[in-house]
């Protein structure tokens, strides 16, 4: 059995869209013709190469393999039609941004991809960078922006950039000069849980005079712990962006330290040999509105 330019097209919207009821309507096909292209395509590869999950249709390990021949085929089927970028761009996207990088940048990245990609609906995920990894490599996540992540070989990391990182303490806390690890390890200290990235970039800077913080509490929300300085609580570590605001209604101060705590490394993150339209527009957007507002260090 031969493999056919309609079973392709038939997995390509059927995997980018989630479902064969929906690549149909793309397609302007009755379902039962998308199914059944479908099927002559796995018969045709000897493959299985879609499963069915709580959300929808999933390429299986040997459907992923196949995805990046599928999407260069795709490619030139669409650059042969003169069709453009946004008119390929569709459906269902999983969205992974670590909560310090979204405070900042959502706003401006959904409503560029709104503009630019109508007809992609991103499903947005806001969490520390150790959970949106982990999501990345049960395949629960399309492609997360991720602070210091640890890699894996079945992920494929691009690097963004340098967040830049400061302490920052309630305004009314009587701190001055170049605070250093022992000036701070007595005061309430707040953190996201380990193996966070946050909490590896705390434990790391006391550790630089060989302490640890004597009265370190655990807040797995980013925002949280931001709203616990403001209210006196105790210091965190925030990204500057995200501190900004804070600073200038009086609430907080960002705090002068020696040693200076290390900026984070900012990583696009994604499964390896993925080819999908959807993660390079996504992709391309984040680098493009990270730049526009000035946000990497």
């Amino acid at each position: 059995m031969r493999v056919t330019l309609a079973q392709i097209e038939a997995f390509y919207w059927t995997i980018q869209l989630g479902s064969a009821h929906r690549a149909a309507e793309h397609l302007n096909l009755a379902q039962p013709t998308v199914s059944l292209r479908l099927k002559d395509l796995a018969a045709a590869t000897g493959a299985d190469l879609l499963e069915r999950t709580a959300r929808g249709l999933r390429p299986t390990p040997e459907g992923r393999a196949m995805l990046p021949r599928v999407a260069a085929i795709m490619a030139e089927v669409h650059g042969m039609l003169g069709q453009s970028p946004a008119q390929v761009v569709a459906g269902r996207i999983r969205v992974g941004l670590a909560e310090g990088f979204a405070v900042t940048c959502l706003p401006p990245l959904l409503a560029a991809l709104l503009e630019d990609y109508p007809d992609l609906q991103p499903e947005w995920v806001v969490a520390t960078s150790t959970t949106l990894e982990a999501a990345l490599l049960r395949d629960a996540m399309d492609i997360a922006v991720m602070l210091n992540p640890i890699g894996d070989e079945l992920l494929q990391l691009t690097p963004l950039g340098a967040q830049p990182t400061t302490w920052v303490v309630p305004a009314a806390w009587d701190l001055a000069g170049a605070v250093t690890p022992a000036d701070l390890a007595a005061w309430p200290v707040i953190s996201n849980p380990p193996p966070s990235a946050m909490h590896r970039q705390i434990m790391g800077w006391f550790a630089t005079a060989g302490i640890a913080p004597a009265r370190l509490s655990i807040c797995t929300s980013v925002p949280a712990i931001a709203e616990l300085v403001v209210g006196g609580i105790g210091a965190g570590l925030l990204p500057v962006r995200m501190a900004e605001r804070h600073v200038a209604a009086g609430a907080m101060r960002l705090l002068a330290t020696t040693p200076r705590p290390e900026n984070g490394r900012l990583f696009i993150g994604q499964r390896a040999g993925i080819a999908d339209a959807k993660i390079a527009a996504v992709t391309r957007m984040i680098s493009r509105v990270v730049q526009a507002i000035g946000y990497l260090g």
